[in-house]
C-alpha cells in the first residue's frame, strides 16, 4: 500500500511540474509577443518623430511648447545632418530680452489673447535678436489644454525665420511703388499680351483716364507690332525695338519699347514687363540732323550724302538718266585773293545760275568745294550739251567786283548717261568726273561727254601722277642744258630744261608732265629743284670754264607764293652764285592770275638782283602794257613767230615789226625755235640778240654740255656754224 501511495504522489508531482512548464512557456511567449509589439510601437513612434523632424526641417520651422505650471518655453530645432536637435529653454523674461523693443507690445497682446481669451490659435511676427542682428520670426501656436476658468495650460506651435520673405516683401512693395510712380510708361502683361497692370505714365501717354479701361485689354490695341513680341520673347527673353504706339486720339507716336520675360513665383506661367519711352523729340532731332547731314548749309542744296541717298530711288524709278559733273574754273583764285567770304558769295551766285538752268527738269547737288552734280532723269546726255554751254555762259557773265577788282568764274562740265556710260552709281559718277576732267584739260570752260576708254585714260594719268610724285620726292628728275648763241654762233647763255624718264611710262615729254605737275601743286617743288641744279651747274662752270647766264622757267603760281625771292636768293648764297647769272623766265599768264601781286613779286626779284625774262612773247596773251609796267630786261620770242619767215613775207614783216618795237624799248631779244639755216640771215638782219634752237644743239646732260662747250668754241650748226 505504501509503494502505491508513493507512486501516486510522484505522478502528481510530474503532472504539476508539466503544468508549470507549460505555464512558463505561455508566459514567455506572451512576454515575447508584448515585447515585440512594444518594440514595434517604439519604432513607429521614432519614425513618426523622425518624419516630424523632417517636416519641420523642410519647412525651416522650429517646434516650441509652453506649460503654465512652470511658465517656461521650450524650443527645439532639428538638423538632419547630425540627427540631433537643438533646444532652448527659458522663462518669458529671458525670451523677451531677445525681442526688439518695438515688437514686444504686439507680441504680449497676441499672447494674452491666447492665454486668457478664447482665441485658441496664435500667429504673430516679431524681430528676434540673433548674434548682432535681428531676424524676423513668425510664431504660430495652438492651445492644447485649458483649466476650468478657461486659462491656457499648455500651448504648442512652430516658429520660422521669415527674414528673407520680409525683405522680398519690402522689395516687392518698393518695386510696386517705383512701378506706380515711374515717369516711364510701364506695363505688366500675360504671355498672351493681355494687360494685367499699368502705371499712370502709360495711361497719360495713351490718353486713358482710368486704369479699368486698360486692364484686360490686349496690347495689340495700342501696339501694331505686338506679334513681334509674341514670336521672339520665348527665345530671347529680352527685346528692345522702336515702333509706333496708337493713342486714344487716333494718332501714332514713335516709342522705344523694352520687353523682359519673368517666371512667376508662387504662380503658374510667366509674366512680361514692358517699358515704353516716347522718342518723338529724338526722332524729330534725328530727322533734323539727317536733313542737315544731307544738305549743304551754304547753298541749301543736297550734298554728296544727299546725292547717294537720292540716286538709288532714281535708278529704280527711271530707265535712264544723266549726271552732269561741274567743276568751277577760277574759284580758288577768288578764295585766295578776295577771301572765303567772297568765295561763299561766288558759290551762292553759281548755285542760283544752276537752279535757274536745271531746276525745271533736274536736281542740283553740291558735291563738295567748288564741284557740283546735276541729276537729270530721262534726258539723253547729247541733249544736255546746249543747256550746259548756256550755264557756262551765265556763270562767266556774272562778274564779282571785290575792292574795285573784277573777278570772274567759268566751269568745266562732264556728262555721263545711265546705263550706257555706267550700270552702277559709282561707275556713272566716275565717268562723269572723268569727262569733266577731260573738259578741263581741253582748256576749261567747256563741256565734254563721256567716251568709252576715257576713264582708263584718266586712270593712266593718275598712275603717271603717282609716279611723278615719287620721282620729285626722290629727286629723280633730270635737268638738261641747252645753249643760247649770238648771231656769230658764240655761246652766250644757256637754259635749264627738266626731263623725266619714268620706269613705268618711259620718257615723258615736258609738255605732258609739267602741266600735270602744275595742276596738282607740284610745280613749286620742281622749280626749287631746278634752281638748285642751275646754281650747281653755274658753280661748276666757274671751275671748268667761263660761266654764262643760266635761264630757269618758274611757274606763275610759284612766283606768286610768299617768300619765293628770299628762298631763291638763299640758294644763290649757298652756292656762292651772283643772282644776276640766274635768268628767271616767266610767262604772261601770271598777269592774268593777279596783276598786282605779280608786280610786287617781280619787283622783289629785281631788288635781289635776278634777271627777269618774259617768255613765250607773242602767244596770244601779249600786251604792251606788261613791257611798259614791269622791269623785264629780256624778252623771249615764241617759236611761232619764226614759223615760215623765210617763205612768207607777211610772217617776216610781222616778226620784224615785233623785233623793232622791242628794240625801241631797249629790250634784249631772244629768238627760240631756230631750227633752219635759212633763218640765220633774216635773224642777223633783224638784229636779234640771242638765238636758241636745234640748229645749234639739243638739250644735253650737263657733263656733255660742259665737255662740248669747254673753252667757248665758236660753232656752226651741228658743229659746223
Amino acid at each position: 500500500m505504501q509503494s502505491v501511495a508513493n507512486t501516486s504522489t510522484q505522478t502528481g508531482l510530474e503532472r504539476r511540474l508539466a503544468r508549470e512548464k507549460q505555464a512558463r512557456k505561455q508566459a514567455e511567449a506572451l512576454l515575447t509577443e508584448k515585447s515585440v509589439a512594444l518594440y514595434e510601437a517604439l519604432q513607429q513612434s521614432q519614425a513618426a518623430e523622425k518624419k516630424l523632424q523632417l517636416s519641420l526641417w523642410a519647412s525651416q520651422e522650429s517646434f516650441w511648447e509652453w506649460h503654465a505650471n512652470n511658465d517656461e518655453y521650450v524650443m527645439r530645432s532639428f538638423t538632419l545632418e547630425s540627427q540631433d536637435e537643438k533646444a532652448w529653454q527659458g522663462s518669458p523674461i529671458q525670451l523677451l530680452a531677445h525681442i526688439h523693443p518695438d515688437d514686444i507690445g504686439n507680441l504680449e497682446f497676441h499672447w494674452m489673447l491666447a492665454v486668457h481669451g478664447d482665441q485658441d490659435k496664435l500667429e504673430v511676427s516679431f524681430r528676434f535678436k540673433a548674434g548682432r542682428q535681428y531676424l524676423w520670426m513668425r510664431l504660430r501656436g495652438r492651445v492644447m489644454e485649458r483649466n476650468e476658468e478657461g486659462m491656457a495650460l499648455h500651448i504648442v506651435g512652430t516658429n520660422k525665420d521669415i527674414t528673407r520673405e520680409r525683405k522680398a516683401e519690402q522689395s516687392f512693395h518698393l518695386m510696386a511703388s517705383a512701378f506706380a510712380s515711374s515717369r516711364e510708361p510701364m506695363l505688366v502683361l500675360t504671355r498672351q499680351l493681355k494687360i494685367t497692370e499699368c502705371n499712370q505714365a502709360f495711361l497719360s501717354m495713351v490718353g486713358i483716364i482710368t486704369k479699368q479701361q486698360c486692364l484686360g485689354t490686349n496690347l495689340e490695341k495700342f501696339l501694331a507690332e505686338s506679334a513681334f513680341i509674341r514670336e521672339h520673347i520665348d527665345s530671347q527673353f529680352q527685346l528692345k525695338f522702336e515702333t509706333f504706339l496708337r493713342v486714344d486720339a487716333g494718332e501714332q507716336i514713335p516709342v522705344e519699347i523694352s520687353v523682359s520675360l519673368f517666371d512667376a513665383q508662387n504662380q503658374t506661367g510667366a509674366y512680361i514687363i514692358a517699358t515704353l519711352q516716347d522718342i518723338s523729340e529724338r526722332k524729330h532731332n534725328e530727322e533734323k540732323l539727317r536733313q542737315q547731314a544731307m544738305h549743304d548749309e551754304l547753298t541749301g542744296l543736297k550734298n554728296r550724302a544727299g546725292l547717294h541717298d537720292t540716286l538709288p530711288q532714281i535708278t529704280s524709278d527711271y530707265e535712264c538718266f544723266s549726271l552732269i559733273f561741274i567743276d568751277l574754273d577760277g574759284f580758288k583764285n577768288i578764295n585766295d585773293t578776295a577771301g572765303h567770304e567772297a568765295g561763299d558769295t561766288a558759290l551762292k551766285m553759281v548755285t542760283g545760275a544752276m537752279n535757274h538752268n536745271f531746276a525745271d527738269f533736274g536736281e542740283v547737288f553740291r558735291w563738295g568745294g567748288d564741284e557740283f552734280v546735276v541729276m537729270v532723269p530721262e534726258i539723253s546726255h547729247t541733249d544736255l550739251v546746249d543747256p550746259c554751254n548756256k550755264l557756262i555762259s551765265d556763270i562767266e557773265a556774272n562778274k564779282l567786283t571785290i575792292d574795285n577788282t573784277e573777278l570772274s568764274l567759268s566751269a568745266s562740265i562732264g556728262i555721263a548717261e545711265y546705263p550706257i556710260h555706267g550700270n552702277s552709281i559709282e561707275n556713272l559718277l566716275q565717268n562723269a568726273d572723268a569727262a569733266m576732267y577731260q573738259a578741263k584739260l581741253a582748256g576749261k570752260g567747256q563741256v565734254y561727254c563721256y567716251q568709252p576708254g576715257l576713264l582708263e585714260s584718266m586712270q593712266a594719268r593718275i598712275s603717271m601722277l603717282a609716279e611723278l610724285k615719287r620721282a620729285i620726292s626722290s629727286h629723280g628728275l633730270e635737268f638738261y642744258v641747252q645753249g643760247k648763241y649770238d648771231i656769230s654762233g658764240k655761246l652766250t647763255g644757256a637754259e635749264l630744261l627738266c626731263r623725266w624718264r619714268s620706269p613705268l611710262h618711259g620718257t615723258v615729254s615736258p609738255d605732258v608732265f609739267i602741266p600735270l605737275a602744275e595742276e596738282n601743286g607740284l610745280d613749286s617743288q620742281i622749280g626749287y629743284q631746278a634752281l638748285e641744279a642751275a646754281c650747281d651747274y653755274l658753280s661748276m662752270m666757274e671751275v671748268e670754264a667761263r660761266p654764262v647766264p643760266m635761264a630757269v622757267n618758274i611757274s606763275g603760281k610759284q612766283l606768286l607764293s610768299p617768300g619765293f625771292a628770299d628762298r631763291a636768293m638763299a640758294l644763290c648764297r649757298e652756292a656762292r652764285i651772283d643772282p644776276a647769272m640766274l635768268e628767271i623766265e616767266i610767262t604772261e599768264s601770271i598777269f592774268l592770275q593777279d596783276e598786282a601781286r605779280a608786280q610786287d613779286a617781280l619787283e622783289d626779284l629785281k631788288a635781289h638782283g635776278f634777271t627777269l625774262v618774259l617768255d613765250d612773247f607773242g602767244t596770244g596773251f601779249s600786251a604792251l602794257s606788261y613791257l611798259r609796267n614791269f622791269s623785264f630786261e629780256i624778252v623771249k620770242l615764241d617759236r611761232s613767230l619764226l614759223h615760215n619767215i623765210h617763205r612768207d613775207e607777211k610772217s617776216l614783216s610781222l616778226f620784224n615789226g615785233v623785233v623793232a618795237m622791242l628794240k625801241s624799248l631797249d629790250l634784249f631779244i631772244v629768238a627760240e625755235g631756230v631750227e633752219l639755216a635759212e633763218y640765220l640771215p633774216l635773224l642777223r638782219q633783224s638784229q636779234v640778240d640771242q638765238l636758241q634752237g636745234f640748229f645749234f644743239d639739243k638739250p644735253l646732260p650737263y657733263d656733255q654740255f660742259l665737255a662740248k662747250h669747254s673753252g667757248h668754241y665758236l660753232m656752226t650748226g651741228s658743229g659746223r656754224f
